[in-house]
């Protein structure tokens, strides 16, 4: 009775969930084989890299869509300024901490501010 139960269910669970389950379960073979931190610093360096230039055309193309509402540009000039001090004053205190040998700081990432300007200036 199991058995049919879980062959319904499999017959109506979309193919890409059954991939991504599939993938699931190959990483966590991986992690236990090779170990937590490489695989998880290696898997998002995947993800990351994968993702990276699709995730930046959809912050542009959103950034420009509310450029075009009313008081967004004048909202966003009054706040940006700070952003960017908040994040290089983050960034100089994550740099500080590595300086000083603190081993939290190798596993916070940096505000990679100069691309974000580059990005959002193209």
């Amino acid at each position: 009775k199991v058995d049919e139960s879980v062959s319904e269910i499999d017959r109506h669970v979309p193919t890409n969930v059954k991939k991504v389950s599939s993938q699931a379960r190959s990483v966590v073979t991986e992690v236990r084989r090779t170990g937590v931190v490489e695989s998880a610093s290696g898997l998002a360096k995947t993800v990351y890299d994968k993702y990276e230039p699709k995730a930046e055309q959809c912050a542009v193309s959103a950034w420009k869509k509310l450029n075009q509402l009313p008081l967004f540009p004048q909202v966003a000039n009054a706040v940006l300024p700070k952003a960017a001090y908040c994040s290089e004053k983050y960034n100089e205190a994550v740099a500080l901490s590595a300086e000083k040998g603190y081993r939290v700081s190798a596993y916070l990432p940096l505000v990679p501010t100069e691309k974000i300007a580059k990005v959002f200036a193209a």
